[in-house]
């Protein structure tokens, strides 16, 4: 099946739309009742009635320009009369959005079908239900200690009796479409964490040697034949074989399970799969645990997708009902302090490694409980692995560097994704450790390793409406805790004037993030976002911008899921003609080309805060040049 994924870059969320039809309109949902609607609506002022037309043009579908607002492909704007022709490795733009084709191919995953996932959704449902009955599990959760040794072994003794049971009723094909998939699950779990040390498997301690050893032989035949190098740096390519190949390679061995080696199989992983539902967060557990995802967007609850190295995918895994998902929803942001329900349908929360998580139910999610979980990076991410991995290069990280041992007040900018927390962390661990840096953020991810660092957290309202902390009462506070750094996660609306007005004030070597796509939308943002807590004229506001900001580093996320710093800019002054505050590319990226790969270059312009870097012993020119 072939669909089109929706992303809202700026506020997070994702919509999906079968495309069973040879053609569809794109336009905005905003129209008078009169007005003829296009197929897919997408409520934004930044879109076109009539925005665009996507259409099949024999095996492949091209997108057709029908409004006067922009539609981009890979960053290049589609001309009138024109349609570009876009596949699954493209990146389509509408206004705040982002869209890609998602063309659903199990047959090249170790993955069950739609028939086969439904007949196991309801043997591990039924298996579920038991044990709670059994073992008065739904009463009483609250008062089992379920991190007790003695705990987990009851609950497993007795989903061994109820899952062989289960498995001895499974018909032979199912069974064998189940080894299929928990080899594959294994394999990829092996891909996952090569190279990491004294990782185990979650519930570990259940396995029998003895048909592991044979499972370990069989996992090393695939490995071979698909020629797996399982090494951290070739996580990706190692993947990409495993998902391509693995079907193909399991049927071509052939291997013969016997029927104990095939039913241990099976049990183990329906064993894992409920132990997941009642010890973690379900079918979302090992996608947490894979440092390979990014992001894990639930849908509805049979339909999660998740980001892996920046390519959106359908994950192929499901909640058995809305109660289980609800269930889980609550699990994550009770202990955050946080209630969901209908009073309060939409919720900020985090889980404890410090994932984001931003939860939306009934009735303002018309599909049923919506989940995305932003997970946080494994292990911390340096400026220069950064450049391992082609999102700047060694001449502009050396820069950058310089520039926060400089003091210079700092904007990161980017879309949703595109890896600006990533960078501020990275940047962040160059501060100097004498420094006492305040950092305020609604949801703390940034994981500074300063001693002397003060972390500042929002907090919504109460039940009664009260309590509510900001981000503005947060900034306004962290003036009286004499930092000599603010590191703002990110500025969303009014608290960006006492960012400006900090960094004015004695608060050199300030840093934040913002969304735009590029460092001019930047500073137009931070004038929209001033304007929405203040009256003050939009000149005073260039004004503030134009002295208070040192530096834009945009990063922007390209249609094969990499990341890259596009531009580092420098903020100058204030245009007299247009009144627009100016911003100098320093460094910028220059996309690939037929018969060209992308490359970083050096505009040559020469930023005004050069020369006391370089007599402060801060940058060296020929690191520069």
């Amino acid at each position: 099946m072939t669909k089109l994924v929706i992303t809202n870059n700026l506020l997070g969320g994702v919509q999906e739309y079968p495309l069973d039809a040879e053609r569809y309109t794109i336009g905005r949902s905003f129209v008078a009742e009169d007005e003829e609607q296009a197929d897919i609506l997408i409520p934004s002022r930044q879109i076109n009635k009539h925005h665009a037309a996507i259409s099949k043009a024999g095996e492949q579908w091209q997108i057709e320009r029908l409004g006067a607002l922009p539609t981009m492909v890979n960053n290049s704007s589609v001309d009138f009369g024109q349609p570009c022709v876009f596949g699954p490795d493209d990146l389509l733009q509408i206004g705040e959005y982002s869209l890609r084709l998602l063309v659903e191919t199990v047959e090249a995953r170790g993955e069950l079908d739609d028939h086969s996932r439904q007949q196991i959704i309801a043997i591990e449902s039924g298996i579920h239900s038991k044990l709670l009955d059994l073992m008065d599990l739904r009463q009483n959760r609250q008062e089992i200690d379920l991190e007790n040794e003695d705990t987990i072994t009851r609950i497993r003794e007795m989903l061994d009796k109820l899952i062989g049971a289960a498995v001895e009723e499974i018909d032979k094909q199912l069974l064998d479409e189940l080894v299929r998939v928990a080899v594959y699950r294994r394999l990829n779990w092996e891909v996952t964490f090569a190279g990491s040390q004294n990782v185990q498997r979650r519930y570990s301690g259940f396995e029998q040697p003895y048909f592991e050893r044979q499972l370990d032989t069989i996992k090393s035949v695939l490995i071979r034949e698909l020629e797996l190098d399982l090494q951290p740096k070739t996580m990706k390519s190692d993947t990409e074989k495993l998902d391509a190949a693995y079907e193909k390679t399991f049927s071509r061995h052939k291997i013969d399970f016997g029927p104990g080696l095939q039913d241990y199989i099976v049990k183990m992983f329906l064993m894992r799969n409920i132990l997941d539902l009642i010890f973690g967060l379900g079918p979302l557990q090992d996608l947490l645990d894979a440092p390979t995802i990014s992001e894990i967007m639930v849908v509805s609850r049979d339909r999660i997708f998740v980001e892996k190295f920046g390519v959106v995918e359908d994950s192929r895994r499901g909640f058995y009902n809305d109660t289980l998902l609800m269930a889980t929803i609550e699990r994550i942001v009770s202990p955050a302090g946080r209630r969901i329900d209908k009073s309060t349908p939409m919720v900020d929360a985090r889980l404890k490694d410090g994932s984001r998580v931003n939860a939306i139910i009934p009735p303002l999610a018309l599909k049923g409980p919506c989940l995305t979980i932003e997970s946080l990076p494994k292990s911390s991410v340096g400026l220069f692995d950064l450049v391992g991995f082609g999102a700047l290069t060694d001449q502009m990280a050396h820069f950058l560097i310089a520039c926060v041992g400089a003091h210079l007040n700092i904007v990161i900018s980017g879309g949703t994704g595109s890896g600006k927390t990533t960078m501020l962390n990275a940047m962040s661990s160059f501060i100097g450790s004498a420094e006492r840096v305040v950092t305020i953020e609604d949801t703390a991810e940034l994981q500074l390793n300063q001693e002397h660092v003060v972390t500042l957290e929002t907090r919504t309202a109460n039940m009664e409406g009260k309590g509510e902390v900001s981000m503005r009462d947060l900034l306004k506070n962290s003036l009286r805790m004499r930092p000599d750094r603010i590191v703002v996660g990110e500025c969303r609306g009014g608290e960006t004037l006492d960012m400006l007005q900090a960094m004015n004030t004695g608060h050199d070597g300030s840093m934040t993030t913002g969304h735009a796509n590029n460092p001019q939308d930047m500073m137009k943002r931070l004038e929209t976002m001033v304007l929405t807590g203040t009256d003050i004229p939009v000149e005073a506001i260039r004004v503030q911008i134009a002295s208070a900001v040192n530096l834009v580093v945009q990063l922007n996320r390209f249609s094969d899921g990499s990341r890259r710093v596009t531009h580092v800019s420098e903020v100058t002054d204030i245009d007299e003609t247009s009144g627009h505050v100016i911003v100098e590319d320093i460094f910028h990226y220059i996309p690939p080309v037929e018969g060209r790969d992308g490359r970083h270059v050096f505009t040559g312009y020469i930023p005004r805060f050069l020369p006391d870097m370089v007599k402060k012993n801060l940058l060296k020119l020929e690191d520069l040049f």
